[in-house]
């Protein structure tokens, strides 16, 4: 059985207000909801902060069956959806393909119809950054000089549903950081106020120059291929260490090997076996300095028959060999 949630059940967001300087004196004051449950669905929480044009949630989903959470109301507010925790499958209005989220990555979309539906399976925790922007806002933020802006703004102008690409792009390390700083700031009064936009503004300038350099390329691919090279990368994360050939990650991902060799490039910007090799090679880094193992032994891990062949991989990817890194550790990178 799946359950039905109408977002406005949940919590009602105030219309965005209309466009102010960003050095207004108006504090940003997080408002944390006491949470939506339901003895079958589970419990659904948000931590919501309004500036004069965008609005910041923290949600946080405890599902314990099967649901659905759909949205009933027209928008003219652009979303976006940094993904930290669980899986939501979602289908925005207007658009032909999923934007289904996942830990790590993020989206931008533009559906003012409403009418989203967003399916979360039973016994998860879910955890997202949901960022709306006024559209007059956001249409100010882009750059008149370049294909990705050129379509979204003809969008925008003819009332368009769109997606900032058709595939989400992962989160960096650096987004994550701003996205921690955003959900754990503790300053107050004007000077939340004015960090909280300049952080928001930060991460949004990150997401659009991702989109930039991708979507000529992207486009090149299917969203169902897509999904497929997502969840073969995901596979690769666990199973680093498995004896892998072209043959068996075609398998791994029912997609063609020609369809692995480029689609993996083409989202990731990394051939799969550099990809492998990356994770190989950090994997022995964090061994080599933080556990008490010889070089061989870490080799033998890694399942390189002679150590030596190890060590030249090693250093041929690190800069300096297993045994110089084993004694200095990382302060050596710095």
């Amino acid at each position: 059985m799946v359950f039905v949630i109408d977002a406005a059940d949940i919590v009602s967001f105030e219309p965005l207000p209309p466009p102010k300087s960003l050095t207004d004196s108006t504090s940003a004051k997080p408002e944390t909801s006491p949470g939506y449950f339901h003895p079958s669905v589970g419990r659904i929480n948000f931590a919501h902060t309004a500036t004069p044009y965008m609005q910041v949630t923290d949600m946080r989903f405890e599902m314990l069956n099967d649901s659905e959470l759909r949205d009933v109301d027209a928008t003219d507010t652009i979303n976006i959806n940094f993904f930290m925790k669980g899986k939501l499958d979602t289908c925005f209005s207007g658009l032909s393909h999923e934007l289904n989220m996942r830990p790590n990555y993020h989206n931008l979309v533009y559906s003012p119809e409403g009418k989203d539906v967003s399916r979360i399976a039973a016994n998860q925790a879910v955890e997202m950054l949901h960022i709306s922007l006024q559209r007059d806002f956001f249409l100010s933020c882009l750059d008149f000089s370049d294909a990705w802006s050129d379509r979204v703004i003809d969008d925008l102008q003819h009332n368009r549903p769109f997606s900032g690409n058709r595939i989400n792009p992962e989160t960096t390390p650096y987004m994550l950081r701003l996205i921690d700083s955003i959900r754990n700031a503790n300053e107050t009064g004007p000077m939340r106020n004015l960090l909280l936009q300049s952080r928001v503004l930060e991460l949004l300038a990150l997401q659009m120059d991702q989109f930039r350099k991708t979507v000529s390329e992207h486009e090149e691919i299917r969203a169902d291929e897509a999904e497929k090279l997502h969840q073969l990368k995901n596979y690769l994360d666990t199973h680093f260490l498995c004896d892998l050939n072209l043959t068996q990650l075609s398998r791994i991902c029912l997609l063609n090997e020609f369809k692995v060799k480029k689609g993996f490039k083409l989202l990731f910007n990394t051939t799969v076996f550099n990809y492998l090799r990356k994770l190989r090679m950090e994997y022995a880094g964090n061994l080599l300095a933080n556990c008490t193992l010889s070089v061989d032994e870490v080799a033998g891990i890694l399942h390189y028959e002679h150590a030596q062949h190890f060590s030249i991989a090693f250093k041929k990817y690190m800069g300096v060999s297993p045994s110089v890194y084993q004694h200095k550790g990382r302060s050596i990178l710095v």
